[in-house]
């Protein structure tokens, strides 16, 4: 019996089947030894060169660097107290490409990036009035926190206008969110709104621009605030962080440049990356 069943286990195992040329064919053949001497090789990628000394010390690679260690500054030890205040960051810029604008003058936008807290702090306080009596404009509100930072005084209103629908919406969250222990302001909106569609306000008012369009939308906004002055003369300020068209500004005829004082002036010159140019209106 134990011979049968062992035969019939023998006869139930498959055969192994002889090795033929198709499963031969199917390994991997071994390169031969010339084919691997005379494989190509990739090309190898050029190296940036490193600038000289000399070039390093050219006055204009001196002053990028000089900026570059600036906003280093600004972002990691003036800034850091009151970013930390934000629900939703401000601090990362943001390209413009990535963001939902229904707006025609989309094309003449700037990519988003936010103001210094000193640089707006230093060019409010150029402004010697009671800001009670003043209401506060951001055109290209981004984020809000050139609005926060305006909230921190004691303006009547503080208003945004934003265009690109997720940055009005940060705004927004953040403008709730604000501890209002620090807010002397706590008249904010944010309007999701194209600048060139927004009039001023009928008051006295400060109007401030952190380089967030094109020149000649710059110079659509600034002609509404123009008029709008014309027809009812009233103290207006505005205020322009790297500014682009102060050229414009000078020929309103509306405006004159408010200097700072020399302390003022100094710090702006040794601690500020971008240029600020502040304006009072003539009545």
């Amino acid at each position: 019996m134990a011979e049968i069943a062992n035969k019939a286990a023998e006869t139930a195992r498959p055969a192994k089947a002889p090795k033929g040329p198709a499963q031969q064919a199917s390994l991997p053949a071994a390169a031969p030894a010339a084919a691997l001497q005379h494989a190509p090789r990739p090309a190898p990628q050029p190296k940036t060169p490193k600038p000289s000394v000399k070039d390093r010390l050219q006055p204009d690679s001196l002053k990028k660097e000089y900026q570059t260690l600036l906003h280093k500054l600004h972002e990691r030890v003036f800034d850091a107290p009151r970013e930390q205040l934000f629900f939703v960051p401000t601090k990362e810029p943001v390209a413009l490409s990535s963001l939902t604008i229904a707006s025609p003058n989309r094309a003449h936008g700037h990519d988003y990036r936010p103001v210094p807290c000193q640089i707006f702090d230093w060019a409010l306080a150029q402004i010697g009035e009671d800001l009670s009596e003043f209401t506060f404009i951001d055109y290209g509100a981004g984020k809000g926190r050139a609005l926060l930072l305006a909230a921190e005084h004691p303006f009547s209103v503080v208003a945004g206008v934003e265009f690109a629908a997720e940055l009005h919406d940060n705004a927004q969250m953040n403008i709730a969110q604000y501890p209002r222990s620090k807010m002397r302001c706590r008249n904010v909106e944010c309007f999701l709104e194209d600048a060139v569609q927004v009039g001023p306000p009928e008051g006295a008012s400060v109007h401030f621009f952190f380089n967030p369009f094109s020149r000649e939308v710059f110079a659509e906004v600034l002609n509404n605030i123009v008029m709008a002055y014309r027809i009812k003369p009233r103290r207006l300020y505005l205020i322009a962080v790297d500014p682009i068209a102060t050229d414009l500004i000078d020929a309103s005829g509306v405006f004159a440049r408010v200097e700072p004082s020399q302390y003022d002036a100094l710090k702006l010159k040794l601690l500020s990356p971008y240029e600020v140019a502040v304006y009072r209106s003539l009545a």
